[in-house]
């Protein structure tokens, strides 16, 4: 999967610690979020998940619930002081602030990545640099340059907040939350190219706007959009081979990863199915994510995600315990897709042996030359062809096309 670089750097005295800053602020597969202060979660509220009155009168144009609050919420007064210091720097377009001696370097560099990844409208900042030890201030000058002009920052937010509305004004009343992060999650996926190219693909606007996003731009527009729709959840940061960014989400009390850049298809499988879209990271669990990627918890350890209720393969019924059961997720899921034209369904199996069990008794002819699949497509009555993909098969998920 895609990730990005980041152009967001700390050079000078000190660059140990504010370099962190810079790997940090790439399209990994992970970034990083906090919800949670000693094993509490802290609640996401109307008053905190918006920018504080001190902005208020500022030039720059702040569409509602386009700031995702979450290690900042743990954040003593020190730290917040000098989190709106930047914030407010930044919103001014001011070209440089000081260290203040009330906070060290590392967290400074904690302030600069929070502000990163919380406050998404500021997606026109350019570099942050260390600049030289100011004597007068008794503090480092940091410096900060700008993509874009007040007057096309503003165009741009205008513009990205409209585009997020449009998709919230596809949202039937009745849908559940459920309902909703699937329609985020599967619209993203099929609207959003993923691309390391482009000057934006890391923000909401990339993705919302111009279509084009690595997984920071992904996990920013899909938290603006649960933020409309008023769905707890925040952004990870971490690791895969690269740095990586995704999202969390609260669903019925408990914590699910959500991680729509590694949802996309890869480009072979997307070239030949188009219209397809995966759901091994939708709503799923720490087991998973930890299978090919780290947490960063360098700014703050993100809730644990231990439940099953509400991930899409137990949700939906696409888990197969035994054969049998499989068997009869394959037929139904099959009837469906008949009846709704839909192309495609996922099914995961509950052990590695089950997975190659199914794959293979699946089309074993018995005694009279007929295979399982074979009395599945005749009970159906079915003149089409039906397929799988083993695309996923070391996590035992099986895709299949009725076509």
């Amino acid at each position: 999967m895609l990730c990005s670089r980041s152009k967001n750097r700390i050079f000078g005295a000190a660059a140990a610690l504010l370099m962190l800053v810079s790997a940090l602020s790439g399209c990994t597969e992970t970034e990083s979020i906090t919800v949670i202060s000693d094993g509490t979660t802290v609640e996401l509220t109307e008053e905190n998940s918006s920018l504080s009155e001190d902005f208020s009168d500022s030039g720059l144009y702040i569409p509602d619930k386009m700031v995702t609050r979450y290690a900042s919420l743990d954040y003593d007064d020190r730290m917040k002081d000098v989190y709106d210091s930047v914030v407010n720097t930044i919103i001014n377009f001011d070209s440089y602030a000081h260290m203040p001696l009330t906070i060290s370097e590392t967290d400074y560099v904690k302030v600069l990545e929070s502000v990163r990844c919380e406050q998404l409208m500021l997606f026109y900042l350019e570099n942050r640099t260390l600049g030289d030890f100011d004597i007068s201030a008794h503090s480092y000058t940091v410096n900060f340059s700008y993509k874009t002009t007040l007057e096309e920052a503003n165009e741009m937010l205008r513009a990205a907040e409209q585009a997020a509305l449009d998709i919230i004004s596809q949202l039937d009343e009745d849908m559940s939350d459920y309902e909703k992060l699937k329609f985020f999650h599967d619209y993203l996926v099929l609207n959003v190219e993923s691309t390391v190219e482009g000057e934006f693909v890391d923000s909401v606007y990339g993705a919302l706007v111009n279509k084009k996003a690595l997984c920071e731009g992904y996990a920013k527009a899909f938290s603006y959009l649960c933020n409309l729709a008023g769905i707890e959840n925040m952004i990870v940061t971490g690791y895969t081979s690269v740095d990586h960014m995704w999202n969390m989400v609260k669903l019925e009390g408990s914590w699910y990863h959500v991680d729509i850049g590694w949802d996309q298809p890869a480009e072979a499988l997307r070239a030949e199915y188009p219209d397809l879209i995966l759901y091994q990271y939708f709503l799923t669990d720490d087991a998973v994510i930890s299978n090919n990627r780290s947490i960063n918890n360098y700014f703050c350890s993100p809730p644990s995600a231990e439940a099953e209720t509400m991930n899409y393969f137990i949700y939906e019924g696409k888990y197969a315990n035994d054969y049998d059961e499989a068997l009869q997720i394959i037929e139904d899921s099959c009837r469906w897709c008949i009846d709704t034209g839909e192309k495609y369904f996922m099914l995961k199996l509950d052990s590695s042996n089950l997975c190659l069990q199914t794959i293979s008794d699946l089309i074993k002819p018995d005694d009279d030359g007929i295979s399982d699949i074979d009395r599945i497509v005749e009970r159906l009555n079915f003149k089409g062809q039906i397929s799988y993909i083993d695309y996923y098969k070391q996590y035992r998920i099986l895709i299949f096309v009725v076509e």
